[in-house]
């Protein structure tokens, strides 16, 4: 991928990487604009990690534009920290998110590239913002940019016991980022035979500086209300997975049709439970099929959204 950074209409910066195919390899006559949301302790590159386990393949595969992003206050992307009073992590990344960096993403990679529609792809800790991105979304009347799809891996509703048992403790740096162990990280994000081995000479480089309110909120201040506040608001097509045996969420069939039914006002949800996978599913074996399964949903959401993206967004 190549990577970017642009300056947002605040004068903020959001920094990542593109696939962006070739003119003569857009066949596909709806096509959207993938948006990568990575999940805590990664960054853009969590989405090209290895020349195999990237999004790439599938992006020149299917002739479909994908961009990988730093989230707010991960990498080249502005901060949104402190955060004010009354509010909380997720609630200020999606709004920086819904105002300024996808309006931003779409007039340089969209629009030069007829695209008809954004498709978020979140993972994990992402999962919040995109979730809250696209709710607030279907609230803005005047959205500069048109959202088409959602696509959540990586984050359920019920803490495992594990999970719940374990009291993380990651080095600070200062009083708003910290940065998780690698050997810590690495045992829990992957399960043996679940990857190549060369993935994990990669772990320094994908192992990013995370922000500590977004590790200490995320089970206090949106487990308990994101199936009330967030989800039933969002309108856009979802795709929703966990994989079983997930380390940090319980994972099973009927979790999974659970928490899709908290996606009641979306004209179309859906779910999947993905055996044998480790959490990191775009780091294992099962990255391509898992990215094949994403694009083609991602096109999906760009036929049925049609022409009027490009009617009804500059």
């Amino acid at each position: 991928m190549q990577p970017f950074k642009l300056t947002t209409s605040n004068n903020g910066t959001v920094a990542g990487a593109h696939s962006i195919p070739s003119s003569s390899s857009l066949s596909v006559k709806y096509r959207p604009l993938i948006i990568g949301l990575h999940g805590g302790c990664y960054d853009h590159q969590y989405f090209d990690s290895l020349p195999d386990y990237s999004a790439s393949p599938a992006s020149a595969a299917f002739g479909i534009p994908f961009v990988a992003i730093d989230r707010p206050s991960y990498g080249g992307t502005s901060s949104i920290l402190p955060i004010s009073v009354g509010s909380d992590f997720t609630t200020e990344s999606a709004t920086s998110l819904h105002q300024h960096i996808l309006p931003k993403l779409w007039d340089t990679f969209g629009v030069p590239n007829e695209c008809t529609c954004i498709v978020l792809l979140c993972h994990s800790l992402g999962v919040m913002p995109g979730v809250a991105t696209a709710a607030l979304h279907a609230q803005d009347k005047t959205a500069r940019y048109p959202l088409g799809g959602l696509i959540a891996s990586g984050m359920g509703d019920v803490q495992s016991a594990s999970a719940k048992a374990a009291t993380p403790s990651y080095p600070k740096l200062d009083d708003g980022h910290a940065l998780c162990p690698l050997e810590l990280k690495d045992a829990v994000m992957f399960k043996p035979g679940t990857y190549a081995p060369e993935m994990l000479t990669q772990s320094a480089r994908l192992n990013a500086v995370v922000p500590v309110p977004e590790i200490e909120e995320f089970a206090t201040k949106w487990l308990p209300v994101w199936k009330e506040r967030w989800a039933p608001a969002v309108r856009v097509p979802v795709m929703y997975a966990l994989v079983e045996g997930d380390p940090f969420f319980v994972a099973t069939e009927g979790e999974v049709e659970r928490c899709v039914r908290a996606f009641s006002g979306s004209v179309r949800a859906e779910g999947s439970l993905i055996r044998g996978a480790p959490h990191c599913v775009e780091l294992s074996y099962w990255a391509q099929g898992w990215y094949a399964r994403c694009f083609g949903f991602a096109m999906e959401c760009g036929a049925s959204f049609g022409d009027v993206g490009r009617r009804n967004v500059r």
